[in-house]
């Protein structure tokens, strides 16, 4: 059986924000969609400058979250990875830089989705256990 491709896992789909927008803003959209990272960039499918994550957000917990932009909270090194690229290159790509998420990227390097470590869970899992609390 062939390796899976992250194309055959990750959630399809990137929520975009400005540099400028304020962390108000991004929170808002986080907990409204329950996205965890947000990534920003100048315009929709432009090359992404930075995430902003859950853990960068609750950073500035208690503060004035109009006056914070998302440019000053973003994690800035954005990894990415290939629609194209197997799950194991993105385990390893995730485990050396010990991060939780890579952004999906098309043949033209465009974002056009998130892939986070409970996707690789979940598929690891597949469809044959069930667990029951009780």
């Amino acid at each position: 059986m062939a390796e899976r491709r992250v194309k055959d896992i990750y959630h399809k789909g990137v929520i975009f924000c400005r540099p400028q927008t304020p962390l108000q803003e991004v929170v808002r959209v986080m907990a409204d969609t329950d996205v965890h990272a947000i990534v920003v960039a100048e315009k929709e499918g432009a090359e992404p400058m930075g995430v902003v994550s859950h853990t960068d957000a609750i950073a500035h917990y208690g503060e004035d979250l109009t006056k914070i932009r998302a440019a000053d909270v973003m994690t800035p090194h954005v990894v990415t990875i290939s629609e194209e690229s197997t799950v194991s290159e993105a385990v390893k790509k995730m485990l050396e830089g010990h991060i939780h998420r890579l952004v999906v990227v098309n043949e033209e390097g465009v974002p056009v989705g998130i892939l986070s470590t409970t996707d690789i869970i979940r598929d690891m899992r597949g469809s044959k256990w069930v667990w029951y609390m009780g």
